[in-house]
Protein backbone atom coordinates (compact mmCIF):
# COMPACT_ATOMS: atom_id res chain seq x y z
CA UNK A 1 0.00 0.00 0.00
CA UNK A 2 1.02 3.67 -0.54
CA UNK A 3 0.54 6.86 1.37
CA UNK A 4 -1.57 9.97 -0.17
CA UNK A 5 -1.02 13.59 -0.38
CA UNK A 6 -2.59 13.48 3.21
CA UNK A 7 -0.98 10.29 4.52
CA UNK A 8 -3.74 7.86 4.09
CA UNK A 9 -2.58 4.42 3.01
CA UNK A 10 -3.88 4.09 -0.60
CA UNK A 11 -4.27 0.47 -1.67
CA UNK A 12 -3.29 -0.39 -5.10
CA UNK A 13 -6.84 -1.60 -6.01
CA UNK A 14 -10.25 0.19 -4.74
CA UNK A 15 -13.63 -1.17 -5.44
CA UNK A 16 -16.82 0.04 -4.67
CA UNK A 17 -19.79 -2.18 -3.33
CA UNK A 18 -22.60 -3.32 -1.25
CA UNK A 19 -21.61 -6.62 0.66
CA UNK A 20 -24.13 -8.36 2.44
CA UNK A 21 -24.88 -11.04 4.65
CA UNK A 22 -25.43 -14.43 3.14
CA UNK A 23 -27.65 -17.17 4.50
CA UNK A 24 -26.89 -20.27 2.70
CA UNK A 25 -28.83 -23.22 3.60
CA UNK A 26 -27.37 -26.48 4.40
CA UNK A 27 -29.71 -28.61 2.94
CA UNK A 28 -30.48 -29.06 -0.37
CA UNK A 29 -33.92 -28.55 -2.47
CA UNK A 30 -36.28 -25.42 -1.79
CA UNK A 31 -35.80 -22.66 0.58
CA UNK A 32 -39.18 -23.79 2.17
CA UNK A 33 -37.65 -26.81 3.79
CA UNK A 34 -34.47 -24.99 4.88
CA UNK A 35 -34.57 -24.75 8.57
CA UNK A 36 -30.69 -24.93 8.98
CA UNK A 37 -27.89 -22.21 7.19
CA UNK A 38 -24.31 -21.17 6.82
CA UNK A 39 -23.51 -17.52 7.42
CA UNK A 40 -20.93 -15.90 4.56
CA UNK A 41 -20.39 -12.42 3.39
CA UNK A 42 -21.64 -11.94 -0.06
CA UNK A 43 -20.51 -9.34 -2.43
CA UNK A 44 -19.25 -9.35 -6.26
CA UNK A 45 -16.90 -5.94 -5.43
CA UNK A 46 -15.55 -7.11 -1.75
CA UNK A 47 -14.98 -10.67 -2.93
CA UNK A 48 -12.79 -9.16 -5.82
CA UNK A 49 -10.91 -7.42 -3.42
CA UNK A 50 -10.20 -10.22 -1.18
CA UNK A 51 -8.65 -12.23 -4.69
CA UNK A 52 -6.01 -9.60 -5.16
CA UNK A 53 -5.43 -9.56 -1.54
CA UNK A 54 -5.40 -12.95 -1.04
CA UNK A 55 -2.69 -12.58 -4.95
CA UNK A 56 -0.28 -10.20 -2.78
CA UNK A 57 -1.78 -6.63 -3.78
CA UNK A 58 -3.12 -4.31 -1.71
CA UNK A 59 -6.98 -3.53 -1.85
CA UNK A 60 -9.56 -1.31 -0.50
CA UNK A 61 -12.98 -1.90 -0.52
CA UNK A 62 -15.52 1.20 -0.13
CA UNK A 63 -19.15 0.69 1.11
CA UNK A 64 -21.68 1.58 3.75
CA UNK A 65 -22.83 -0.99 6.38
CA UNK A 66 -25.28 -0.90 9.05
CA UNK A 67 -23.96 -0.32 12.78
CA UNK A 68 -25.53 -3.47 13.49
CA UNK A 69 -24.22 -6.87 13.95
CA UNK A 70 -24.06 -8.09 10.44
CA UNK A 71 -22.33 -4.82 9.85
CA UNK A 72 -19.44 -6.30 12.12
CA UNK A 73 -18.92 -9.85 10.86
CA UNK A 74 -18.44 -8.34 7.64
CA UNK A 75 -16.15 -5.94 8.77
CA UNK A 76 -14.19 -8.16 10.88
CA UNK A 77 -14.15 -10.98 7.54
CA UNK A 78 -12.91 -8.29 5.23
CA UNK A 79 -9.90 -6.95 8.13
CA UNK A 80 -9.30 -10.70 8.94
CA UNK A 81 -8.43 -11.42 4.35
CA UNK A 82 -5.75 -8.51 4.88
CA UNK A 83 -8.64 -5.77 2.74
CA UNK A 84 -8.76 -2.08 3.74
CA UNK A 85 -11.82 -0.94 5.35
CA UNK A 86 -10.79 2.47 6.27
CA UNK A 87 -13.14 4.13 3.82
CA UNK A 88 -16.49 1.95 4.83
CA UNK A 89 -19.02 3.95 6.46
CA UNK A 90 -21.79 2.90 9.00
CA UNK A 91 -25.20 3.97 9.37
CA UNK A 92 -27.21 4.12 12.29
CA UNK A 93 -30.82 4.89 10.42
CA UNK A 94 -30.66 1.55 7.76
CA UNK A 95 -29.50 -2.11 8.06
CA UNK A 96 -26.73 -4.31 6.56
CA UNK A 97 -28.42 -6.18 3.30
CA UNK A 98 -29.21 -9.98 3.73
CA UNK A 99 -29.95 -12.45 1.30
CA UNK A 100 -30.32 -16.47 1.55
CA UNK A 101 -29.26 -18.70 -1.30
CA UNK A 102 -30.84 -22.19 -1.61
CA UNK A 103 -28.46 -25.41 -1.94
CA UNK A 104 -29.19 -27.30 -5.30
CA UNK A 105 -27.61 -30.75 -6.11
CA UNK A 106 -28.16 -29.58 -9.99
CA UNK A 107 -29.00 -26.18 -11.96
CA UNK A 108 -29.09 -22.39 -10.41
CA UNK A 109 -29.32 -21.85 -7.05
CA UNK A 110 -31.81 -19.15 -6.18
CA UNK A 111 -31.06 -16.45 -4.34
CA UNK A 112 -33.63 -14.18 -2.21
CA UNK A 113 -32.86 -10.83 -1.42
CA UNK A 114 -33.63 -8.44 1.33
CA UNK A 115 -31.37 -5.30 0.64
CA UNK A 116 -33.95 -2.82 -0.13
CA UNK A 117 -33.75 0.15 1.76
CA UNK A 118 -29.91 -1.25 3.42
CA UNK A 119 -27.77 0.73 4.70
CA UNK A 120 -25.88 0.60 1.28
CA UNK A 121 -28.38 2.00 -1.07
CA UNK A 122 -28.17 5.36 0.68
CA UNK A 123 -24.63 5.21 -0.54
CA UNK A 124 -23.95 8.54 -2.45
CA UNK A 125 -21.15 10.75 -4.26
CA UNK A 126 -20.78 12.77 -0.47
CA UNK A 127 -19.62 9.00 1.35
CA UNK A 128 -16.54 8.74 -1.60
CA UNK A 129 -12.93 9.61 -0.37
CA UNK A 130 -11.97 11.33 -3.21
CA UNK A 131 -8.31 10.94 -2.34
CA UNK A 132 -8.37 7.23 -1.93
CA UNK A 133 -9.85 6.77 -5.45
CA UNK A 134 -7.44 8.90 -6.74
CA UNK A 135 -4.21 8.02 -5.47
CA UNK A 136 -5.39 4.36 -6.58
CA UNK A 137 -3.91 2.37 -9.51
CA UNK A 138 -6.77 0.64 -10.51
CA UNK A 139 -10.63 1.22 -10.02
CA UNK A 140 -13.10 -1.44 -10.22
CA UNK A 141 -16.88 -1.22 -10.44
CA UNK A 142 -19.57 -3.54 -11.43
CA UNK A 143 -23.52 -3.18 -12.70
CA UNK A 144 -24.31 -3.93 -9.50
CA UNK A 145 -23.95 -1.14 -7.33
CA UNK A 146 -25.40 1.53 -9.96
CA UNK A 147 -28.66 -0.65 -9.76
CA UNK A 148 -29.12 -0.15 -5.95
CA UNK A 149 -30.90 3.25 -5.75
CA UNK A 150 -30.47 6.64 -7.58
CA UNK A 151 -27.58 7.63 -5.35
CA UNK A 152 -25.50 4.78 -5.87
CA UNK A 153 -25.87 5.49 -9.36
CA UNK A 154 -24.61 8.86 -8.32
CA UNK A 155 -21.99 7.99 -6.23
CA UNK A 156 -20.34 5.59 -9.56
CA UNK A 157 -20.46 8.33 -12.13
CA UNK A 158 -18.70 10.37 -9.52
CA UNK A 159 -16.33 7.49 -8.65
CA UNK A 160 -15.54 7.34 -12.44
CA UNK A 161 -14.93 11.33 -12.90
CA UNK A 162 -12.63 11.15 -10.23
CA UNK A 163 -10.70 8.39 -11.55
CA UNK A 164 -10.21 9.59 -15.00
CA UNK A 165 -9.26 13.31 -14.09
CA UNK A 166 -6.30 11.06 -11.67
CA UNK A 167 -5.28 8.59 -14.62
CA UNK A 168 -6.63 6.09 -12.43
CA UNK A 169 -7.25 2.96 -14.31
CA UNK A 170 -11.48 1.94 -14.87
CA UNK A 171 -12.40 -1.67 -14.92
CA UNK A 172 -16.11 -2.38 -15.31
CA UNK A 173 -17.67 -6.08 -14.96
CA UNK A 174 -21.71 -5.45 -16.34
CA UNK A 175 -22.59 -8.21 -13.91
CA UNK A 176 -26.20 -7.56 -14.37
CA UNK A 177 -28.62 -8.68 -11.86
CA UNK A 178 -32.33 -8.91 -13.10
CA UNK A 179 -33.46 -9.07 -9.65
CA UNK A 180 -31.87 -5.65 -9.20
CA UNK A 181 -33.24 -3.60 -11.99
CA UNK A 182 -35.08 -4.41 -15.50
CA UNK A 183 -32.70 -4.85 -18.67
CA UNK A 184 -34.23 -1.58 -20.04
CA UNK A 185 -33.08 0.89 -17.28
CA UNK A 186 -30.03 -1.64 -16.84
CA UNK A 187 -28.83 -0.44 -20.20
CA UNK A 188 -29.38 2.86 -20.07
CA UNK A 189 -26.40 3.05 -17.37
CA UNK A 190 -24.47 0.45 -18.10
CA UNK A 191 -23.61 1.05 -21.40
CA UNK A 192 -22.56 5.02 -20.69
CA UNK A 193 -20.89 3.65 -17.74
CA UNK A 194 -19.01 0.54 -20.14
CA UNK A 195 -17.65 3.42 -22.46
CA UNK A 196 -15.96 5.21 -19.57
CA UNK A 197 -14.02 1.76 -18.48
CA UNK A 198 -10.13 1.13 -19.89
CA UNK A 199 -11.07 -2.29 -19.98
CA UNK A 200 -15.00 -4.38 -19.53
CA UNK A 201 -15.36 -7.74 -18.47
CA UNK A 202 -18.59 -8.60 -19.64
CA UNK A 203 -20.24 -12.35 -18.89
CA UNK A 204 -21.85 -14.14 -21.71
CA UNK A 205 -24.90 -15.19 -19.37
CA UNK A 206 -25.31 -11.88 -17.71
CA UNK A 207 -25.66 -10.10 -21.16
CA UNK A 208 -27.58 -12.59 -22.70
CA UNK A 209 -30.01 -11.33 -19.54
CA UNK A 210 -29.42 -7.77 -20.44
CA UNK A 211 -29.76 -7.82 -23.76
CA UNK A 212 -31.37 -10.71 -25.30
CA UNK A 213 -28.59 -11.88 -27.28
CA UNK A 214 -27.36 -15.20 -26.77
CA UNK A 215 -24.77 -15.74 -29.80
CA UNK A 216 -21.06 -14.92 -29.31
CA UNK A 217 -20.48 -13.06 -32.44
CA UNK A 218 -23.66 -10.82 -31.81
CA UNK A 219 -22.99 -10.16 -28.07
CA UNK A 220 -19.53 -9.24 -29.55
CA UNK A 221 -20.77 -7.11 -31.96
CA UNK A 222 -22.91 -5.46 -29.83
CA UNK A 223 -20.57 -4.40 -27.24
CA UNK A 224 -18.21 -3.22 -29.85
CA UNK A 225 -21.21 -1.29 -31.55
CA UNK A 226 -20.87 0.77 -28.41
CA UNK A 227 -17.86 2.53 -29.20
CA UNK A 228 -15.75 -0.04 -26.95
CA UNK A 229 -12.34 -0.81 -28.79
CA UNK A 230 -11.83 -3.97 -26.61
CA UNK A 231 -13.96 -6.24 -25.07
CA UNK A 232 -13.20 -8.92 -22.63
CA UNK A 233 -15.75 -11.74 -22.94
CA UNK A 234 -16.68 -14.09 -20.48
CA UNK A 235 -17.74 -17.45 -21.59
CA UNK A 236 -17.85 -19.75 -18.20
CA UNK A 237 -16.42 -23.27 -19.11
CA UNK A 238 -15.38 -22.16 -22.54
CA UNK A 239 -12.62 -19.70 -21.27
CA UNK A 240 -13.35 -16.34 -22.69
CA UNK A 241 -12.86 -13.92 -25.56
CA UNK A 242 -10.29 -11.11 -26.15
CA UNK A 243 -11.69 -9.20 -29.14
CA UNK A 244 -10.20 -5.99 -30.39
CA UNK A 245 -8.10 -4.16 -33.33
CA UNK A 246 -9.90 -6.68 -35.73
CA UNK A 247 -8.75 -9.91 -33.99
CA UNK A 248 -10.69 -12.18 -31.90
CA UNK A 249 -8.54 -14.54 -29.50
CA UNK A 250 -10.08 -17.12 -27.59
CA UNK A 251 -7.89 -17.63 -23.76
CA UNK A 252 -8.53 -21.24 -22.74
CA UNK A 253 -10.15 -21.88 -19.77
CA UNK A 254 -8.82 -24.50 -16.83
CA UNK A 255 -11.28 -27.21 -16.79
CA UNK A 256 -13.04 -29.41 -14.05
CA UNK A 257 -15.31 -32.34 -14.20
CA UNK A 258 -16.79 -32.09 -11.00
CA UNK A 259 -17.35 -27.96 -10.42
CA UNK A 260 -18.47 -27.56 -6.56
CA UNK A 261 -19.88 -24.07 -6.37
CA UNK A 262 -20.25 -21.40 -8.97
CA UNK A 263 -21.04 -18.97 -6.83
CA UNK A 264 -19.07 -15.62 -7.52
CA UNK A 265 -16.98 -16.99 -9.88
CA UNK A 266 -17.22 -14.54 -12.30
CA UNK A 267 -15.48 -11.96 -9.43
CA UNK A 268 -12.92 -14.71 -9.12
CA UNK A 269 -12.02 -14.31 -12.57
CA UNK A 270 -12.36 -10.04 -12.12
CA UNK A 271 -9.75 -10.95 -8.94
CA UNK A 272 -7.01 -12.69 -11.12
CA UNK A 273 -7.49 -10.47 -14.20
CA UNK A 274 -6.86 -7.13 -12.32
CA UNK A 275 -3.81 -8.73 -10.60
CA UNK A 276 -2.54 -9.39 -14.08
CA UNK A 277 -3.13 -6.10 -15.04
CA UNK A 278 -1.19 -4.70 -11.40
CA UNK A 279 1.93 -7.17 -12.05
CA UNK A 280 1.92 -5.34 -15.78
CA UNK A 281 1.01 -8.06 -17.77
CA UNK A 282 0.14 -8.44 -21.48
CA UNK A 283 -3.71 -8.13 -21.46
CA UNK A 284 -3.64 -11.41 -23.19
CA UNK A 285 -1.79 -12.94 -20.27
CA UNK A 286 -4.35 -11.23 -17.45
CA UNK A 287 -7.22 -12.94 -18.94
CA UNK A 288 -5.17 -16.49 -18.73
CA UNK A 289 -4.98 -15.58 -14.59
CA UNK A 290 -8.85 -14.62 -14.32
CA UNK A 291 -9.10 -17.85 -16.02
CA UNK A 292 -6.61 -19.81 -13.77
CA UNK A 293 -7.97 -18.29 -10.43
CA UNK A 294 -11.76 -18.81 -11.66
CA UNK A 295 -11.07 -22.49 -12.67
CA UNK A 296 -9.14 -22.78 -8.96
CA UNK A 297 -12.11 -21.50 -7.22
CA UNK A 298 -14.99 -23.60 -9.10
CA UNK A 299 -13.31 -26.28 -7.69
CA UNK A 300 -14.11 -25.31 -4.22
CA UNK A 301 -17.06 -23.99 -1.56
CA UNK A 302 -18.24 -20.60 -0.92
CA UNK A 303 -16.86 -17.32 -2.72
CA UNK A 304 -14.22 -16.07 -0.73
CA UNK A 305 -13.27 -19.31 0.92
CA UNK A 306 -12.43 -20.39 -2.66
CA UNK A 307 -10.06 -17.67 -3.70
CA UNK A 308 -6.53 -18.88 -4.33
CA UNK A 309 -3.35 -17.58 -3.06
CA UNK A 310 -0.14 -17.74 -5.25
CA UNK A 311 0.80 -21.77 -3.98
CA UNK A 312 -2.51 -22.98 -4.95
CA UNK A 313 -2.23 -21.26 -8.51
CA UNK A 314 1.45 -22.95 -8.39
CA UNK A 315 -0.13 -26.06 -7.67
CA UNK A 316 -2.87 -25.62 -10.04
CA UNK A 317 -0.13 -25.09 -12.80
CA UNK A 318 1.56 -28.56 -12.01
CA UNK A 319 -1.79 -29.67 -12.40
CA UNK A 320 -2.19 -28.18 -15.59
CA UNK A 321 1.15 -26.90 -17.13
CA UNK A 322 -0.27 -22.43 -16.29
CA UNK A 323 2.83 -20.41 -14.88
CA UNK A 324 1.70 -17.77 -13.39
CA UNK A 325 4.72 -15.77 -12.53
Amino acid sequence: MRRSTRSKVIPDLVTIGETCAVLVAKTGGPLRYSSEFERRPGGAESTVAVGVARLGHSAGWMSKVGDDEFGEYILNVMRGENVDVSSVRKSAEAQTGVFFRENRASGPSSVYYYRKHSAFSTYGPDDLDEDYIASARILHLTGITPGLSATCRAAVDRAVDIAKANNVTVVVDPNYRAKVWGAEEARECLEPLMLRADHVLAGQEDLAKLTGVTCEKKLLGYLHGLGLPQVILKLGREGAILSGDNTIERVASYLTDRPVDRFGVGDSFAAGFLVGLLEELPVREAVSLGNAVAGWSIRLPGNIEALPDWDDLHQFRSESNFVVR
